[in-house]
Formats: structure tokens, C-alpha cells, sequence
């Protein structure tokens, strides 16, 4: 049951963010449940496998994204609207307010280590975009280069001059 719990505030939170940020209408709930399905994964690693908070969240996060390019694929609609709400269950906002506070009540060490986590945290969540978008990107242009192959082998729609497509024409020009 605490699953299920975890994943409908996590499912109004990335759909409220989606709203602030003017995010489609139709795809709202979609963007919701990507964003619950994150917030599960990371809950369930970091509490229920005892995995650090930064692997938890590189891999809620890889999980996030790859759902979110699928989703963009299938309803064509650009990723960001979906990955951006979905993230925001993950961003360690409280972690960056506990080590501001500590800091300023003068426990500098302990804040300083508590932004350092939070610090770190982001940057999985930064990582996991990035990997799992150029994996994806990487596919999709070598598919369009495929594509492009399969098309036109010498290039001749491009400039058909340059190119001798008649071995007969090639002793006139000579």
C-alpha cells in the first residue's frame, strides 16, 4: 500500500509541475504516470534494496527517460514534455534546503555534506538524461542514415553532375 501511495502524490505532483509549465493538456496524465513510475522505482531502491541515493536515483532516472522517449515515439510529441514533469518527483529540493539551514545554524560540516548529496543526486539525475537521450538520439541518426543509404547510394539527388550514372558517357566525356 505504500507503493500505491507514493505513486499517486508523485503522479499529481509531476501533473501539477506539467501544468506550471504549460505542459500539453492531452498528455498530462501521461507525463503522471511516468513521473509515479520514477518515484516508485527510486523508493523501492533506495528503501526497499538499501542502494545509495545516487543510484537510485541514475536509475529511476534512466527508467524515466526511456519511458518518456517511448511515450514521445508513440504520441509524437516532443520528449521534454514528458521527461521534464516526470523528473521533478527526483529533484533533491529538500536535501539543498536541509544544507542551507544547517549551514546557517552553524553546523557548516554536516550542511556542506548534505548539499554535497543533493549536489551529487542532481547529477545522477543529469546523467541519466543524457545517456539514455544519446542512446536514443545515436539510434534515430543512424536510422536516418540508413534511410538516406537505402535512398540514394551515389548521391546523385543531391548533384547529379558530379556523378557518371552511364559508363557509356563517360568515354564521350573524355
Amino acid at each position: 500500500m505504500k507503493y500505491a501511495e507514493a505513486f499517486v502524490f508523485a503522479f499529481f505532483a509531476t501533473v501539477a509541475f506539467g501544468v506550471l509549465f504549460q505542459g500539453p493538456k492531452r498528455i498530462l496524465w501521461r507525463s503522471g504516470i511516468i513521473g509515479g513510475i520514477g518515484w516508485v522505482i527510486f523508493i523501492v531502491l533506495k528503501n526497499g534494496f538499501s542502494i545509495h541515493s545516487f543510484s537510485a536515483n541514475f536509475l529511476a532516472t534512466i527508467a524515466i527517460a526511456v519511458i518518456s522517449e517511448i511515450f514521445a515515439r508513440v504520441w509524437k510529441e516532443p520528449v521534454t514534455v514528458f521527461e521534464i514533469p516526470a523528473i521533478i518527483p527526483l529533484v533533491p529540493g529538500l536535501g539543498m534546503y536541509q544544507g542551507m539551514r544547517y549551514i546557517l545554524n552553524n553546523y557548516v560540516n554536516f550542511g556542506n555534506e548534505v548539499l554535497l548529496g543533493a549536489a551529487l543526486d542532481s547529477c545522477a539525475i543529469a546523467l541519466g538524461i543524457m545517456m539514455v537521450s544519446g542512446i536514443f538520439r545515436a539510434l534515430k541518426t543512424g536510422n536516418d542514415f540508413a534511410r538516406q543509404r537505402q535512398q540514394d547510394l551515389l548521391g546523385t539527388e543531391i548533384s547529379p553532375e558530379l556523378y557518371v550514372t552511364d559508363p557509356e558517357n563517360e568515354a564521350d566525356n573524355e
